[in-house]
């Protein structure tokens, strides 16, 4: 009788085990699948946006739409972001994937962030851009992150944070604007902060 129950309690923990590796393996093939969606919709978004304004150049830029198009994309890019910043973003989806994953959005944040330079030259767009670079184990880059934060919900602000020196792709745009500290701030392409920037310097700016 003891050995049926100790059969039983083997069995059900093994099934237990099995069902976690299954269930597990399963989770973590959906959240692979979610930021591989988002990183394709995306592209798809950007190389659309970038159809549509060669399409108008020739015509009279349509300007409200240009606008709704970026927003959308930008608002994709933050939750995508947020995604691959979980904490248990690189062990979910493990290290080769997720540094793919992550190089790709990056490649797509600088992408935006070019197409919200050709937004402001061509329909005058008051919003305020920022580059931030930040590293990885830095208490200034971390405190930099959530003073931008918080200027986002004060003003009309847009902010794409690219982790530094993470990856060849883009070391061209940090060789343009000579960033060689973290954490660093290009404000409307053409302001740079070097440092942690306090929250009051920021807002003067865009104010």
């Amino acid at each position: 009788m003891n050995k049926q129950i100790y059969a039983a309690t083997l069995l059900a923990v093994c099934l237990a085990f099995v069902f976690g590796v299954i269930v597990g393996g399963s989770y973590r093939g959906r959240q692979i699948d979610e930021v591989s969606q988002f990183i394709k919709n995306g592209e798809l978004t950007t190389e659309s946006y970038v159809l549509e304004q060669e399409l108008l150049e020739g015509l009279d830029t349509n300007c409200n739409l240009a606008k709704a198009r970026l927003n959308t994309l930008s608002n994709d890019l933050y939750q995508l972001g947020k995604l691959l910043s979980g904490e248990t973003a690189r062990q979910d989806l493990g290290e080769t994937q997720y540094r793919f994953l992550k190089r790709k959005f990056h490649l797509m944040q600088i992408q935006t962030y070019v197409l919200y330079l050709k937004l402001r030259k061509n329909c005058n767009v008051e919003s305020h851009v920022v580059l931030f670079y930040f590293s990885r184990q830095n208490e200034n880059s971390t405190l930099q992150g959530r003073i931008l934060d918080s200027l986002v919900q004060e003003y009309d602000l847009r902010v794409f944070a690219v982790e530094y020196n993470y990856s060849s792709e883009l070391n061209f745009i940090e060789d343009y604007y000579n960033v060689t500290v973290t954490p660093a701030i290009v404000l409307d392409y053409e302001k740079k902060f070097e440092g942690l920037v306090d929250e009051s310097v920021l807002a003067a700016q865009l104010s």
